[in-house]
């Protein structure tokens, strides 16, 4: 046990893909085309990708103004990228156990590359899970990766599950916020991607996006990257709510755990509220939600993650209950609270030791299978 008396979980970690890994574990034909690091005409260094950046520079849908370098914090934690400094990273932060999403990739998994090769998209996600795999090998007790699915090509996302989870020993998958710029996770299009994670009994995770191509909420709307973040990260995820609630998708996979991340606790009673006033009204309109939707927000099925700050996160347990709700530290991410997000939450006083202790570690591990 960590130092706290219990392991502490991190729901939502992140890895920073170095350069140097296309090189290593993307397969031919793309290998000369593969993702690089440029410096823009700002002095920025940036991932080109298939002639879009990552972060996307100032502009419509602006990036975060770091690029690359200033977006995971790479100047500071070296462990996104170096798995033995991010153990040292969680020792001092006193984390147990990590779960590792992608930063990079999460782009071509929405399926936006300009050229739409979708063989592409595939490969990209195909190294990036090698990768990442491989990483984990550092501390396999302690790191747990989640895949990242091609979602232009359905069948290979199955099939790319499928390897992860029983060749690689992933603990789930995740997805973007929206695909292709129209797609939302309850949408029948990702059916066989659920039906595949409940077959494997693991996690889908709904992870939103900013600055990186991909079509969120407002994006064309802004210049300035405060605002763009502001708007990306709870919108996108109360449209991913909206859409698995409405369309019944947790009735059809009644064994899948959905996880929604990085977009806080506070919108959720607000959002659901507001949901079932128009359920009582125009239910019509929705004939596949057959309860009301707030009913689906305490079901064991749907989990949130939290910062460790947010004032709103007593009243969301006492809404949801306390076993729906999971800490993660988004390191190494430039909003991270590292090294001392752990420590804020568990010296909160108004939260009791039971709720301190599921926040950090038994919703996680219930969601991971980490018993």
């Amino acid at each position: 046990m960590g130092r706290y008396g219990y392991r502490v979980i991190d729901g939502d970690g992140h890895v920073a893909e170095p350069e140097e890994m296309w090189a290593r574990f993307l397969e031919a034909p793309y290998r000369d085309i593969a993702p690089r690091l440029v410096t823009d005409n700002r002095g920025i260094q940036r991932t080109l990708i298939d002639g879009w950046f990552w972060t996307t520079p100032p502009g419509p849908g602006a990036g975060h103004p770091g690029g690359y370098v200033g977006a995971p914090r790479s100047d500071v934690y070296k462990g996104g990228s170096d798995p033995e400094a991010r153990l040292k990273d969680m020792d001092l932060e006193g984390i147990d156990v990590a779960i590792l999403f992608a930063t990079v990739t999460m782009g071509p998994s929405a399926g936006v590359l300009p050229s739409a090769d979708a063989g592409f998209e595939a490969a990209l996600c195909r190294a990036y899970n090698c990768w990442v795999g491989e990483y984990a090998k550092a501390n396999p007790a302690r790191l747990k990766p989640v895949a990242v699915l091609p979602t232009r090509n359905i069948p290979e996302a199955v099939r790319e599950l499928t390897r992860c989870v029983e060749r690689l020993g992933f603990v789930g998958a995740e997805l973007p916020s929206n695909s292709q710029g129209r797609l939302y996770p309850g949408d029948s299009y990702f059916y066989p991607i659920f039906e595949e994670a409940q077959r494997l009994n693991v996690p889908v995770f709904i992870h939103p996006h900013a600055g990186g191509q991909i079509n969120y909420v407002g994006r064309e709307r802004f210049m300035n990257f405060f605002l763009g973040h502001m708007v990306a990260f709870p919108f996108e995820q109360m449209i991913a709510v909206m859409s698995l609630v409405t369309e019944s998708v947790f009735e059809r996979f009644p064994k899948l755990i959905i996880g929604i991340l990085e977009s806080g606790v506070g919108w959720i009673p607000f959002w659901f509220e507001r949901m079932d006033e128009h359920y009582e009204k125009l239910a019509k309109l929705v004939p596949k939600l057959t309860r009301l939707p707030s009913d689906w927000a305490k079901s064991p099925n749907l989990i949130f993650s939290c910062d460790p700050d947010e004032t709103a996160l007593p009243s969301v347990l006492q809404l949801l209950g306390d076993d729906h709700v999971m800490y993660a530290s988004d390191y190494p991410h430039w909003d991270a609270r590292t090294p001392d997000s752990v420590k804020i939450l568990s010296s909160r006083k108004d939260l009791t030791e039971d709720q301190k202790r599921r926040v950090l570690a038994d919703t996680a591990a219930r969601v991971y299978h980490l018993d």
